[in-house]
């Protein structure tokens, strides 16, 4: 294995509020902008779950490690709801549908190339989707799976001494962690101290930027991203980890 000393990435990771398809000009984007002698690896994808956001950061830190020291990768996250769910299928080939909410592949993948899981959300009407939030899902349930996912991205990168940070695309209804055993013990081992200064994206975007958000009034704009990076993440950075 050999490592090159002078190598930088950046690895992102999130749902359509960190998505750098399509041209979007998310804040991945904007913080490569800034870090511009790092090189960009962005996993986000509209409508994925924290499940398939979790895997995605740990493959990719892990393929990173071959060649590049741990001292020259930044992670940043942004969950996505907790409310959402995927589950990987033995034959892909077999796709109940396709493109669900205009925009995506489903099923999908983590690793480039593979679509091996399906994702589902609460207000698909598809027929797994109708399923599993009918029969299956509950609030608590998904907290607590979305938890000990942000869990054990946190423990993965801290086992290898990687600079990250990490914030939501909106509240998770943390309250029910004060009445949940279940919930209460595993919210404090969440390492706070890496998470942005913020209740979630849409939360800052809505109340805290000054600017209206974007069309369907529920994404930022461009112009709230390029706010989020420059007022939120980068100052972080530079007072977490001494990076301007």
């Amino acid at each position: 294995m050999k490592i090159h000393k002078k190598k930088k990435l950046l690895i992102t990771s999130g749902c359509s509020f960190s998505e750098t398809s399509n041209q979007m000009q998310s804040w991945p984007i904007q913080l490569n902008r800034h870090f511009q002698n790092f090189g960009l690896i962005s996993k986000g994808m509209s409508s994925q779950g924290n499940g398939l956001i979790a895997r995605s950061i740990i493959y990719e830190v892990s393929k990173a490690l071959e060649d590049t020291l741990p001292q020259n990768i930044i992670v940043g996250i942004g969950w996505s709801g907790a409310d959402r769910h995927e589950v990987w299928v033995d034959n892909p080939t077999c796709q109940q549908y396709n493109n669900t909410d205009g925009w995506i592949q489903n099923p999908t993948g983590f690793i480039d190339g593979t679509k091996s899981w399906e994702i589902f959300n609460h207000h698909w009407t598809t027929t797994k989707s109708k399923i599993f939030y009918k029969n299956f899902y509950t609030e608590v349930g998904k907290l607590i799976d979305t938890i000990e996912n942000v869990l054990r991205v946190q423990w993965f990168l801290e086992k290898h001494n990687i600079k990250y940070f990490m914030t939501r695309m909106c509240d998770w209804q943390d309250s029910l962690a004060e009445h949940h055993a279940e919930i209460g013990y595993l919210v404090k081992l969440i390492d706070k101290t890496k998470f942005l200064p913020v209740m979630g994206m849409y939360e800052w975007a809505r109340d805290e930027s000054g600017l209206p958000l974007g069309p369907d009034d529920y994404h930022p704009t461009v112009a709230q991203h390029i706010m989020f990076t420059q007022e939120i993440i980068l100052p972080f950075l530079k007072k977490t980890y001494d990076l301007s």
